[in-house]
C-alpha cells in the first residue's frame, strides 16, 4: 500500500445530517447533501448506529419499495434480517454485505435479528445507493448475499481494508456494476499512518463512521459523522488516523443526469418517476411472500 507522488486531497468536508428512517431509526446521511447530490455513481449513503440498544429497541424498514438503483448494505455489528418480493430471505451478520438491483421495480423488507429485537445490543452499518443509467433503469430485479469470505482483503499493520467493489493493486471486490463503482471499508486498530495506491475514480469521497482521520499533514481532522469529497490529481490515498476507526470510501464515474428522486425511487425525468410509482401502487413490482 505504498505509493505514487499524486495524492487525493481533501477539497470540502461536511458533517452529515441527522434524520430518522425506516420505522423510527436514526441514522447520519451523507449523501445527498446541499452541495454534493452524488460521488461517482453512489447517489445515497445512509449510516446507522453505532448504538447500543435496549430490548424491544430496535428498528428497522418495514415493507417498502425501489427502482432504478441499486443498493449496498454492509453490516459492521449486529444482525439483519431481508426479504424480497423475488423470493430472497436471508440473515445478516457483521462483515457480511447485501446488494439488491432494484431496476425495473422490486419490494422488500429490513428487520433486525430476532435475538437483537428480544434481547437488545449493538448495531452498526451503512447503506449505500447506486444509480443505474438510463437505458438500464428497467432491467429485471436481482439480489446476492456475500459474506465476510467473499469480500477480498488487504491488510497493512493495523489497518485493514476489505474491498466491496472496485479493484485495487489487482484484487477486485465481489460487486461489479454501472459507472465503475469503488467501495472500500477500512478499519483502523490503533493510531497510523497508510497510504493506499492505484485508486482508479474520476470522483471519490472519503466517510468517517467512527474515529477521526486527515488526508494531508497540513489538512484538518475530519470527524466521524463527517464526509470529505476528495480531489486532486488522484493516485495514493494517504490516511492518518488518530485513534481506532472505520471508513467508507466511495466513488467512481458519474451517471446519466439529471437525478430526479422521490423517497426510494430515482429516475432521469418526472415521467418516469411517475411511472415507478404507478408501477408499485398497481402491484406490478411484486409482494412478499
Amino acid at each position: 500500500m505504498s505509493g505514487q507522488h499524486r495524492h487525493w486531497r481533501a477539497e470540502y468536508v461536511f458533517a452529515a445530517s441527522r434524520t430518522l428512517e425506516g420505522d423510527g431509526f436514526e441514522v447520519r446521511r451523507a449523501i445527498p447533501a446541499p452541495k454534493l447530490d452524488a460521488v461517482g455513481p453512489f447517489i445515497f449513503l445512509d449510516h446507522f448506529g453505532p448504538v447500543d440498544l435496549a430490548p424491544g429497541a430496535a428498528r428497522g424498514a418495514s415493507v417498502h419499495p425501489h427502482a432504478g438503483i441499486e443498493t449496498i448494505t454492509l453490516l459492521l455489528e449486529g444482525g439483519m434480517i431481508h426479504k424480497d418480493s423475488l423470493g430472497n430471505a436471508s440473515t445478516m451478520a457483521p462483515g457480511e454485505v447485501q446488494w439488491l438491483r432494484a431496476g425495473r421495480g422490486v419490494v422488500h423488507d429490513e428487520q433486525p435479528a430476532s435475538a437483537l429485537k428480544d434481547r437488545g445490543g449493538r448495531i452498526h452499518g451503512v447503506q449505500l445507493w447506486l444509480n443505474m443509467p438510463a437505458s438500464r433503469k428497467h432491467d429485471a430485479p436481482a439480489y446476492r448475499h456475500f459474506t465476510h469470505a467473499d469480500v477480498p482483503q488487504l491488510q497493512q499493520g493495523p489497518t485493514s481494508v476489505r474491498l466491496i467493489s472496485g479493484e485495487v493493486q489487482g484484487r477486485r471486490g465481489p460487486i461489479v456494476s454501472f459507472g465503475g463503482p469503488v467501495l472500500l471499508h477500512i478499519t483502523v486498530a490503533e493510531p497510523a499512518t497508510f497510504e493506499l495506491a492505484g485508486i482508479a475514480a474520476r470522483e471519490l469521497a472519503l466517510y468517517v463512521m467512527v474515529g477521526e482521520v486527515r488526508v494531508a499533514p497540513d489538512e484538518p481532522w475530519i470527524s466521524a459523522g463527517s464526509m470529505a469529497r476528495l480531489g486532486g490529481e488522484g493516485g495514493t490515498l494517504r490516511l492518518e488516523v488518530a485513534h481506532a476507526a472505520e471508513l467508507i470510501l466511495c466513488g467512481g464515474d458519474p451517471l446519466d443526469r439529471p437525478i430526479v428522486r422521490h423517497g426510494p425511487f430515482v429516475m432521469n425525468s418526472k415521467v418516469d418517476l411517475g411511472r415507478a410509482i404507478a408501477d408499485f401502487q398497481s402491484g406490478r413490482m411484486g409482494r412478499i411472500a
